[in-house]
């Protein structure tokens, strides 16, 4: 019985029950330590993937700025604007023949850019007939600090072609000013393989493939026999010929673009503002070098931020030609003068082949009076401009479309189109019902309208509506008590409810045709239309 009385209901021993007890618990530590361990190889894991995160993020940041661009946008105005405030020499310089030098240097530069790199590399406005032309449009453009040709232009040609879209426009303002102005030469973009495809496929490495196509074309010439042929093909090939030597300049200003930049930024402003200017050599490359250059940067780069910002207060955004893109016309004697010309750029990206930004004789633009002006000493041809028929018709079509999108918000009505055809014993059953005493019921031109609504607000009484209740007013509403305005046929058009079918419905699908016929072939023309803009055409 003592035995027995040691042993619980499960059959084990007090002594045996604490073994397992230890055991138990041997077991909950090893698990509980297993569980931390997991724990701790977890978070070990986490916290490598995160360093190894924050590793990358960091690689691909320092991969992703763009050195050269940064020494020239940010590093020199920098160090040019912390010498300014630490030594105080002023932000015009005291020497009248420094600042005299600093204003044409800075004329002189900004036009190679935006006549050589703008209108002539990037959209081909004009044609350079001598070389030394071309070589200052690669020289003096480079001393903005804004890349070589090649780099620049493809970029911009992006651009153009890719207006607005989030990953290939490289300028986009949807990001903000401060990338529209900055922040794309500073950083690379995430897509850099689409650009270099983008530029190789702009500007190919290997013109060889040109110059073979050039001599086989040229074999072809001395196989015709007519003149006429001959003289045509003799104008394809000098087209061929400046296309080729184009092509081989922009190649070598971007292999010797840094040397040109440091030329023309930094050399030549010091030498001529110590030998002619007398001044000092720290003058000559603050003023005409850094400090222009500086200057020269934000009026051009101002043309893809200030120029493509809705709503801006300094501006007043117009878009007389496309509103399906950002860029916009600011009509601010300001902001073109800031832009140097630049800020009519609406009218740039729908006709960029154009040598002018803007169609009006009068308006600012000094790239347009340069070009203009070497045309006329001989220096270029071929000069670029759209007809002025083909801006109206643009200015129309846009015009259109506004009123379009206005005139699809407001109420016209059911369309005569769709409405019910009532025979005319239906009509008057139904006006002379019961049911319907409280309302009134009209027929002009054999549209039946129900002008209940309207009695009360109607200058001519609502006895004088009873009156016509169930009947045509056609005569009364068109000169016989009251000759109407449009207002009040646009109003009445509101009120449609059917069409009388009298069996002779002529009169009635010649409204259909004049109302809907006009907007519905817009419609079509619209959604069918080959050309996205006017330059395209």
């Amino acid at each position: 019985m003592s035995l027995k009385a040691n042993v619980n209901s499960s059959g084990v021993s007090p002594r045996n029950k604490k073994v397992l007890k230890r055991k138990v618990h041997h077991r909950d530590d090893n698990a509980a330590a297993g569980n931390n361990s997991q724990f701790l190889n977890h978070a070990s894991h986490l916290k490598a993937t995160h360093m190894n995160q924050m590793r990358k993020r960091k690689r691909d940041f320092f991969n992703r700025i763009n050195y050269s661009q940064t020494l020239s946008v940010v590093v020199l105005p920098l160090f040019a604007l912390i010498y300014l405030f630490k030594y105080s020499p002023g932000v015009i310089p005291e020497n009248a023949r420094t600042l005299t030098f600093s204003c044409i240097y800075f004329n002189f530069t900004i036009l190679a850019f935006t006549s050589g790199y703008h209108k002539c590399f990037a959209h081909n406005a004009f044609r350079p007939l001598f070389k030394f032309l071309q070589m200052y449009f690669a020289f003096f453009g480079s001393s903005l600090g804004l890349g070589s040709i090649k780099w620049w232009v493809s970029l911009h040609r992006s651009h153009h072609q890719f207006t607005d879209d989030t990953e290939r426009d490289p300028y986009l303002i949807k990001r903000g000013f401060t990338w529209a102005q900055w922040g794309w030469l500073i950083k690379k973009p995430k897509i850099v393989t689409f650009y270099e495809e983008f530029m190789e496929h702009e500007f190919p490495q290997e013109t060889q493939t040109k110059k073979d196509h050039l001599e086989a074309k040229r074999t072809l010439v001395n196989e015709v026999d007519f003149d006429e042929e001959y003289c045509d093909d003799e104008l394809e090939n000098l087209k061929n010929d400046y296309e080729i030597s184009v092509h081989e300049l922009i190649l070598w200003q971007n292999k010797y673009y840094f040397l040109f930049f440091l030329i023309s930024t930094i050399i030549i402003p010091m030498l001529v503002t110590v030998l002619i200017c007398k001044d000092t050599w720290i003058n000559g490359i603050l003023y005409p070098g850094i400090l222009r250059m500086f200057l020269c940067q934000q009026l051009i780069l101002s043309t893809e931020s200030v120029c493509h910002m809705k709503g801006l207060g300094v501006s007043i955004p117009m878009q007389p030609f496309n509103d399906k893109n950002s860029s916009q016309n600011c009509m601010n004697p300001l902001v073109s003068f800031l832009s140097y010309g630049q800020a009519l750029q609406n009218f740039h990206h729908e006709f960029p082949h154009d040598y002018r930004c803007a169609p009006s004789l009068y308006a600012f633009d000094p790239t347009k009076w340069c070009i203009w002006t070497l045309s006329k000493i001989g220096f270029v041809s071929e000069l670029c401009t759209t007809p002025k028929d083909l801006i109206t018709q643009l200015r129309i079509q846009q015009k259109q479309e506004v009123i379009n999108r206005m005139k699809s918000q407001l109420n016209w009505g059911t369309p005569i189109s769709k409405l019910p055809l009532i025979k005319p014993k239906e009509f008057k059953k139904i006006s002379a019902s019961a049911s319907h005493n409280n309302r009134i019921y009209i027929v002009i031109q054999n549209i039946i309208h129900d002008i209940t609504s309207f009695m009360d607000q109607h200058p001519g009484g609502v006895p004088l509506l009873k009156a016509s209740h169930g009947k045509d007013a056609t005569k009364a509403f068109y000169g016989g008590v009251y000759g109407h305005l449009t207002a009040a046929a646009n109003l009445l058009a509101t009120m449609r409810i059917g069409v009388l079918d009298v069996g002779n419905d002529e009169e009635v699908w010649k409204r259909v045709v004049r109302e809907e016929g006009d907007v519905t072939n817009e419609n079509e023309r619209h959604e069918n239309k080959l050309y996205r803009t006017a330059e395209a055409a």
